[in-house]
């Protein structure tokens, strides 16, 4: 390469800043991926070149820099080490462990979905990776099966989360760079990285929940044709239930990924590695083996407080997003002005940080704290509910209506679930939830009689939920609901 050259294509048997390509490992839209010795250590490492038009935003260049020195300290067996960064003629870099073996991405193309003992094993290990990076004061950003790597270590799947390269540090506000360059997959990104608002860790706890239900479907979560429109869903549709997708995946695991998903930063797991323990816990029919708590520091922490508890500091009122045509032409506007993206439990835990003690989500609440938030979740499912609601679709079997009812109970009894009411109100509130547990298996009992074409029985299931409201109702009164003892959801 001569000097002033700019370009990231390289050959076999060129050296760039010290290092000898033997081959190209792949391209992706933030630059181009190399297998490279290096010689005075004789070691093959993967080496990174950013794109000059992404290295040409100053605000990236700067960033890259920061982000490459914190990243290379981190040391954590699900963690591609970092062994040098820098700049050659203009071009940062990255060297980093050469990991030879495959990646999901790929895997998933061979395969099509995974066990989901294997996915959840998977996905503990990841989790606990990106626990560490959180640990470090940094949000990777791209989570996706291209950025797992895998390798066998001792006959199992040893899975490490790699590619820093858009990794951002988050003291900033959105996902959107200066220049207007959005940073994640679309795919796997959170509503606040498209919407704008502070990005933390819990923006990759929901990237890592997009991946768990594409590991366990085969399928992401909201697989849309235009661009626009899987904006819109990230931002608007109910999380999907994985097991309505592929039958083999246990309704255990529905409530996680739901979580996970959720569209409020507050409402998921605090950490990834709560959500992979929370999936092997599913899978075990145990309990998690750790409380749950967050690590993130520095940049990457939670936002504020408040968010640590579903709801917020406004009584537990989310945002509500435009559910019509408005709202559509809104994310297409994001699309067209700022669509630039990145290209595409055997660890252990994440090194002990003074943020490991922060309270759990779970803590106990106050009497008016569980009214607020209980009543906010009833107050989003009826939302939801309404805006789907057929009477035609009631009363004939109707699959697509079905997978859509069962989406909004399951995600309701999973938040709910999440809440720990005052020790007075224990008892009436565990018999709420389990009420809402029984018009979430109406809703199922329904759909499997939609599939089966059985009108009779998708009726009888159909009336049986119904029935269940007065019960519902009659238990929310009282606890002191005051959303959840009103008929509408």
């Amino acid at each position: 390469m001569e000097s002033g050259d700019r370009r990231v294509d390289l050959s076999p048997g060129e050296e760039f800043a010290g290092y000898r390509i033997e081959r190209n490992l792949g391209r992706g839209g933030m630059g181009v991926l190399y297998l490279a010795l290096e010689p005075g250590l004789e070691r093959r490492v993967a080496l990174k070149l950013i794109a000059p038009e992404a290295a040409a935003d100053e605000v990236f260049a700067r960033r890259f820099a920061e982000e490459s020195k914190i990243a290379a300290s981190i040391e954590h067996p699900n963690v591609v080490p970092i062994y040098a960064a820098g700049e050659e003629r203009g071009i940062p870099y990255i060297a980093m462990r050469y990991v030879s073996g495959s990646d999901l991405g790929r895997r998933l193309a061979r395969e099509g979905r995974l066990e989901p003992a294997v996915a959840a094993a998977l996905i503990a290990q990841v989790g606990n990776g990106l626990d560490a990076i959180h640990a470090a004061g940094l949000v990777h950003r791209d989570v996706k099966p291209a950025n797992v790597l895998l390798s066998e270590v001792g006959g199992e799947d040893h899975a490490y989360i790699t590619d820093f390269g858009v990794a951002r540090n988050v003291a900033t506000e959105s996902g959107l760079t200066q220049t207007g360059r959005f940073v994640g997959t679309l795919d796997y990104v959170a509503p606040e990285q498209i919407s704008g608002d502070a990005v933390d860790a819990r923006a990759d706890v929901y990237a890592l929940g997009c991946l768990l239900f594409k590991l366990l479907t085969g399928e992401v979560p909201f697989p849309r044709d235009a661009e626009a429109a899987r904006l819109y869903a990230h931002l608007n549709d109910p999380p999907p239930a994985p097991s309505l997708q592929a039958s083999a995946v246990p309704m255990a695991l529905d409530d996680v990924v739901i979580r996970a998903l959720s569209k409020q930063p507050g409402d998921r797991y605090p950490s990834a590695g709560d959500l992979g323990r929370a999936a092997l816990a599913a899978l075990s029919g145990e309990r998690p083996e750790l409380p749950e708590r967050t690590v993130a520091t520095g940049a990457a922490a939670t936002q504020t407080a408040e968010t640590m508890a579903l709801g917020s500091g406004d009584g537990g009122q989310r945002r509500r997003w435009p559910l019509a045509l408005g709202g559509l032409v809104a994310v297409a506007a994001i699309v067209a002005g700022i669509f630039a993206l990145g290209g595409g439990g055997g660890g252990g835990d994440a090194p002990e940080t003074k943020a490991s003690t922060v309270a759990t989500p779970t803590s106990t609440l106050t009497r008016s704290e569980l009214i607020a938030k209980a009543d906010a979740i009833c107050a989003d499912s009826k939302e939801t509910y309404k805006g789907v609601f057929s009477r035609e679709s009631e009363e004939s079997p109707d699959i697509a209506y079905s997978q859509v009812l069962v989406g909004i109970s399951t995600r309701a009894v999973g938040r709910l679930e999440a809440l720990d009411p005052p020790p007075a109100l224990a008892k009436r509130y565990g018999e709420y939830v389990q009420a809402q547990e029984r018009v979430k298996r109406f809703d199922r009992e329904a759909l499997e009689a939609a599939k089966a074409e059985d009108a009779a029985a998708y009726r009888e299931a159909r009336e049986r939920r119904d029935a269940e409201q007065s019960e519902r109702e009659r238990l929310a009164r009282e606890i002191g609901f005051e959303v959840c003892s009103v008929s509408g959801g």
